[in-house]
C-alpha cells in the first residue's frame, strides 16, 4: 500500500525536486542507450544493475516485486538480463515528466 505524505515545502525545494526528477529521467535514458549498444544479452547481478541504474538495492527489489523488472534465480544468485532491463526502461511511460505532449497517450 502506498502512502501519501503531505508536507509544506518552499517553492525552491519544489523546483529542486523537479530538477532531480529530470536528472533521473535523463539517467534512465543514458542507461538504455548504453545497453542498446551491446547486442548480446548479458546477465547482471543485483549490485551491478543497481549501480548501473543508480538506485539502491531495496529500490531494485521493490521494482522486481512490482513486476517492473524480471529477475532470474540461478543457484543462490538473483540475476537480470540486460536486454530485458532495456525493454522495461523503454516500455515505462515517462511522458508525465515531459513538458507539453500528450501526457500518457
Amino acid at each position: 500500500m502506498k502512502q501519501i505524505i503531505l508536507e509544506t515545502i518552499t517553492i525552491e525545494e519544489f523546483r529542486q525536486l523537479i530538477v532531480e526528477t529530470f536528472k533521473e529521467l535523463h539517467s534512465f535514458k543514458e542507461v538504455a542507450q548504453k545497453i542498446t549498444k551491446n547486442e548480446e544479452c548479458n546477465f547482471l547481478s543485483r549490485k551491478e544493475l543497481a549501480k548501473l541504474l543508480k538506485v539502491s538495492l531495496p529500490t531494485l527489489h521493490e521494482w522486481t516485486k512490482e513486476g517492473l523488472l524480471k529477475s532470474y534465480r540461478i543457484g543462490n544468485r538473483i540475476l537480470f538480463k540486460e536486454c530485458e532491463v532495456l525493454q522495461a526502461l523503454t516500455e515505462r511511460n515517462f511522458t508525465k515528466f515531459q513538458r507539453g505532449g500528450n501526457h500518457g497517450a
